[in-house]
């Protein structure tokens, strides 16, 4: 795998992308190397909401209890952590 290290002055990487104002009048490292394309999704390329949802189905057990009464009955839970 090949790679690219270079020490460049901020402020002319800040035209090509988004730094933190911090960063503005430093020299920076930067680090190039190749992106791993098994791990890269396309812009067309996106998960069915669906398959989505269905994997988050149970992972919060369902009761009848209100959003407030589950609240409520974690925070007494849990009060004796703070």
């Amino acid at each position: 795998m090949e790679v690219i290290r270079k020490f460049i002055d901020a402020n002319s990487l800040m035209s090509i992308m988004t730094l933190p104002e911090a960063f503005r009048n430093q020299k920076l490292e930067v680090i190039v190397l190749p992106a791993d394309e098994s791990e890269q999704v396309s812009e067309g390329q996106t998960k069915d909401i669906h398959s989505i949802v269905q994997s988050l189905v149970g992972s919060i057990p369902h009761t009848d209890l209100s959003l407030n009464a589950l609240r409520d009955e974690r925070l007494k839970k849990y009060e004796a952590a703070y």
